[in-house]
């Protein structure tokens, strides 16, 4: 899609903005917050023709994700449920926990949305389910401290989930025909020796280019994030709410650098396992743009 009909079509989503995003599921005793900021944006079925992706593979990127995590998370003592919304029109995604359920909230309006594309989608999946069982830091919050926080879902949805969601695709064959990212490419490249995991790499750079668009649209910023253009934010104590477009970018681009093995586990109260971390390592570290290491 062109940037002009990218823009089009923003203009006409931004006519159709109706409905606040709310949290549907009436059975709920925790949640976190949602994917993207809270935002009016509804986009019903059959609006647009162009941009987003189909029911189809709305639908195929959360069966893969289902039946890759399903035997883990029962391994937790705990259940899987992903609701999949593609009628709401809701421009969002959460989580929540009730008992031992985790609950994934997948809505059609962000699948349909102009910015979004099969790597996005599976990254805003995977993000939402690094809520659950993406490890330290945590999110302190009214609801308890059993979600991991937005920026280190962010990062296990890159370092760990779509690395495993990606390996069962032909990605030389997705990738060949595509314009990739010259900073993102050079980055696969020297940090992957070997062939599929610079592939990977490369399908996760389109991932985080998607979702960094669709912050950037819903959030109305003038300025593009870019592989190139890092944050030099440094915080003095770890945000646990959404960082900045660019911050967010940046941590994708981190977890798809890092080369601690996919296999690797997380752990709920050391965010150092199964990742990379200073002073140990150098690239693929936690964004400061967010992260302060305790």
């Amino acid at each position: 899609m062109t940037k002009s009909t990218l823009s089009r079509v923003l203009a006409g989503i931004a006519l159709v903005a109706t409905l606040g995003f709310t949290h549907k599921v009436s059975d709920s005793k925790t949640m976190c917050a949602g994917f993207v900021p809270e935002n009016n944006l509804n986009i019903p079925v059959g609006l647009f023709s162009t941009g987003g992706i189909t029911e189809k593979q709305f639908n195929d990127v959360l069966d893969r994700l289902e039946r890759l995590y399903k035997a883990d998370v029962e391994r937790l003592g705990d259940k899987l449920r992903i609701n999949r919304l593609w009628s709401d029109g809701t421009v969002n995604a959460s989580a929540q926990r009730s008992g031992n359920t985790q609950i994934l909230n997948m809505y059609g309006g962000l699948a349909r949305h102009p910015a979004t594309n099969v790597e996005g989608f599976a990254l805003v999946a995977c993000h939402e389910f690094g809520h659950h069982n993406g490890g330290a830091p945590k999110s302190a919050s009214m609801w308890g401290s059993w979600a991991t926080n937005e920026g280190g879902s962010d990062y296990f949805a890159s370092l760990k989930c779509l690395r495993r969601f990606f390996a069962e695709d032909d990605n030389a064959a997705i990738l060949k025909d595509l314009d990739l990212d010259p900073v993102a490419d050079a980055a696969c490249t020297a940090q992957w020796p070997n062939e599929q995991d610079r592939l990977i790499c490369l399908r996760t750079s389109l991932a985080g280019q998607s979702v960094a668009n669709l912050f950037q649209a819903l959030r109305k910023e003038t300025t593009a994030p870019n592989f190139g253009t890092p944050d030099k934010r440094t915080v003095t104590r770890t945000n646990d709410a959404h960082p900045e477009t660019q911050c967010r970018l940046d941590t994708y681009f981190a977890g798809m650098l890092c080369t601690v093995s996919e296999t690797d586990p997380v752990n709920k109260d050391d965010y150092k396992a199964g990742s990379c971390y200073a002073p140990r390592d150098s690239i693929g570290v936690r964004p400061r743009c967010w992260f302060a290491a305790k």
